[in-house]
């Protein structure tokens, strides 16, 4: 990859080569193997992401984004159908949490090295705060809300440490159920 005077699209093109080489490789990703995924020179890399902790902070914000749109598509696809209801941003997190996701060992794998740098922690936790405020805000009692949001949070926390996943009909079960719940 030549040097872009779109510095922006280079750094988007080196995210993409990390995504994909934390769904080979897992966390043993190496800034080599990036470097070589990207088709640039590991100084051009260097240039963007001085780190490997850099390189996978920024990854780990990419993967929080793409979520963020994604539920934001969801949401507005329901409340353009039915206009605003409570529950609707829920039913949205709930869509979204339960979809099979590509880059849920990517997205371990790069948060995981993260968790050893307070500062680089405090960013994600920002990213997220979202999430509080947003189930907070759908027009359902707080405590339910946070009940769905809780069990959306820790089936995809499962899934990250191996926690044997629900078969299909548990897991429609389970759906059906937090769907129930952000009724009014």
């Amino acid at each position: 990859m030549a040097r872009s005077a779109h510095p922006e699209l280079t750094r988007a093109a080196l995210l993409a080569a990390a995504r994909q080489v934390l769904r080979r490789q897992g966390a043993t990703l190496s800034l080599d193997a990036v470097a070589r995924e990207a088709g640039i020179s590991k100084g051009g890399l260097l240039h963007h992401y001085p780190t490997k902790e850099r390189l996978l902070a920024a990854l780990a914000h990419a993967l929080v984004e793409d979520f963020q749109r994604e539920l934001a598509a969801v949401y507005g696809a329901e409340t353009a159908q039915r206009g605003p209801q409570p529950g609707a941003w829920l039913r949205a997190y709930i869509e979204v949490c339960f979809r099979p996701d590509v880059d849920e060992p990517a997205l371990s794998a790069a948060l995981a090295p993260l968790g050893a740098l307070p500062e680089q922690l405090a960013s994600l936790q920002e990213m997220q705060a979202f999430v509080l405020r947003d189930a907070e805000a759908d027009g359902l009692p707080a405590g339910r809300a946070h009940a769905v949001r809780l069990a959306c949070d820790g089936l995809w926390l499962g899934r990250q440490v191996g926690i044997p996943d629900l078969d299909a009909a548990r897991l429609a079960a389970l759906k059906e159920e937090l769907i129930a719940w952000t009724r009014p």
